[in-house]
């Protein structure tokens, strides 16, 4: 009798524990939202000068994104992004083969504490540091960057650690007679070449301080590994230290940010470079705001028989779209040898309160000497000016349109290897509308 008194008090309280047990576990969530991104362009020496007689190109190019994000609680996060990226055109009407590669993933990573304050993400994600000078998203790109990687975060009330730890190989063996069948998976000895990444192996610190909740301050150090089996088998190891700071006292904004390299370049010559950049703004009403800055990457004389250091600074995963021109002439297209000084005024102007419309002046010259071209002594590459209008149309939606002119110089020609017959000035016009929404979301 007693055994039974027991047996239905237990099953009495059964179904409190397990309530309990369900109130204590972790709540899933899950989101499903996508990215529909067309850009129309009216490429008329943007990237490349385009030269007298040539024509301009004119495309759409689209990305597509499907975007699958799952949290357990603070305990798990899984996210899956999948990607397309092609040109309007570029598969057929009746589609038998998809010419424009199918479906990639763009990131792919779980993120998990460790201990404490500690946790880490694994797999492949984008690193985006600061403001994208020196690691960033390269969102404006199609296709976007992201890095194989794991990342190990540590943070309390004012002070963040990040480091990042990464390491590639190519699917090609390299070393083996047959490259279908020598590959990673059947490795004959270590194989990289760049491609992919451009990169062997990544090695980063970050470290972010609130000084105030108006300024902060970030240091990063950082080791490149590279190699290149198709050349020899050394690996040559480029370091990337230094600093970024922002600031803002009531209408005005400043900041400053400063990167050494030493080590030795990917070709395995010395590397001992430097980056400097600063900017000033002020918003001198609701509406109206202005910046002024300039960025110096050190870089080499031309023809120089005495050099036995790369001085040219190398910003390898930033976002470079965004600092030195949106025609994309410079650390884009083309990695100038010679540096770059680029001193910019940027004005904003809010129109509407869903518009605004921005416009930027570069004036662009070499950081080093250039040898045998008829400007050389002014060191003068161009100069270049960005206008570009936002308007969100609604929620999920917005577009942006932009115009930008490009004048470059004899210099600049030269150090392109283009004839004289290169047009006088490059021009670009584009319009991209953004559809990104929210498809589902459920608690469960």
């Amino acid at each position: 009798m007693k055994k039974v008194i027991l047996s239905a008090l237990f099953l009495a309280t059964l179904p409190s524990v397990v309530q309990a047990q369900e109130e204590d576990a972790p709540e899933n969530t899950f989101t499903l939202s996508a990215q529909l991104r067309p850009r129309f362009e009216y490429r008329n020496g943007a990237y490349v000068p385009l030269q007298e007689g040539e024509k301009p190109a004119i495309l759409v190019n689209n990305r597509t994104r499907l975007n699958l994000d799952y949290h357990h609680g603070d305990q798990l996060q899984l996210f899956l992004s999948f990607q397309n990226v092609n040109i309007w055109g570029q598969a057929p009407q009746v589609q038998l083969n998809d010419r424009t590669g199918g479906l990639s993933i763009f990131e792919a990573y779980a993120a998990l504490p460790i201990y404490k304050d500690i946790n880490a993400k694994i797999g492949r994600q984008m690193i985006v540091l600061d403001e994208d000078r020196i690691f960033g998203s390269l969102d404006w790109h199609p296709a976007g960057r992201a890095h194989d990687a794991i990342n190990i975060n540590w943070k309390n009330d004012k002070l963040t650690l990040r480091s990042f730890f990464a390491f590639n190989q190519n699917y090609f063996d390299g070393k083996a007679k047959d490259k279908l069948n020598g590959n990673v998976n059947n490795p004959k000895g270590q194989f990289f070449a760049p491609g992919g990444q451009p990169y062997q192996h990544l090695e980063a610190v970050h470290a972010h301080y609130d000084i105030t909740p108006t300024q902060g301050v970030s240091v990063l150090v950082a080791n490149l590994g590279q190699r290149n089996d198709l050349v020899d088998d050394n690996d040559y190891n480029m370091q990337t230290f230094g600093f970024h700071y922002r600031g803002k006292s009531d209408a005005l904004r400043y900041g400053a940010e400063g990167y050494l390299q030493t080590g030795k370049n990917a070709a395995g010559k010395d590397k001992q470079a430097f980056l400097l950049a600063a900017l000033v703004g002020y918003q001198f009403t609701p509406a109206f705001s202005a910046t002024l800055g300039l960025d110096y990457l050190s870089g080499n004389d031309t023809n120089d028989p005495t050099a036995t250091k790369d001085k040219a600074f190398n910003p390898f995963s930033g976002t470079n779209h965004k600092f030195y021109g949106f025609m994309d002439h410079f650390y884009v297209s083309y990695s100038p040898s010679v540096g770059l000084l680029n001193p910019y005024l940027n004005l904003n102007l809010k129109t509407s309160d869903k518009g605004s419309l921005s416009a930027t002046g570069h004036y662009f010259r070499s950081a080093g000497k250039i040898l045998g071209s008829e400007d050389s002594k002014t060191r003068h590459l161009g100069v270049e000016g960005d206008l570009v209008y936002t308007h969100k149309i609604q929620q999920y939606v917005s577009l942006q349109a932009g115009y930008s002119l490009f004048v470059p110089s004899g210099s600049y020609k030269k150090l392109r290897e283009l004839n004289l017959e290169v047009r006088k000035q490059q021009d670009w016009l584009w319009c991209s509308l953004n559809i990104n929404p929210k498809l589902f979301s459920a608690k469960f």
